[in-house]
């Protein structure tokens, strides 16, 4: 992979605290959970509001959103 295929992959990364600071703050954000179907299914922990990602990206995601797939 190219090593400039992101000017700057920390922009890429968010913690869990600033996560719930901008939630909090009243920022919208789009949350995907990474996980294969199964383990997905058979959790009985979610991050609320979660969608399960299948990798494919949807063409109707705002990009001025955040999205934080985990």
């Amino acid at each position: 992979m190219n090593s400039n295929h992101h000017a700057d992959d920390k922009n890429l990364r968010i913690s869990a605290e600033e996560f719930k600071a901008r939630l909090e703050a009243g920022e919208p954000a789009t949350v995907l959970d990474a996980r294969n179907r199964e383990p997905w299914e058979s959790s009985p922990v979610k991050v609320k509001g979660a969608r399960r990602w299948t990798g494919q990206v949807d063409p109707a995601w705002p990009k001025e959103r955040l999205t934080v797939v985990y």
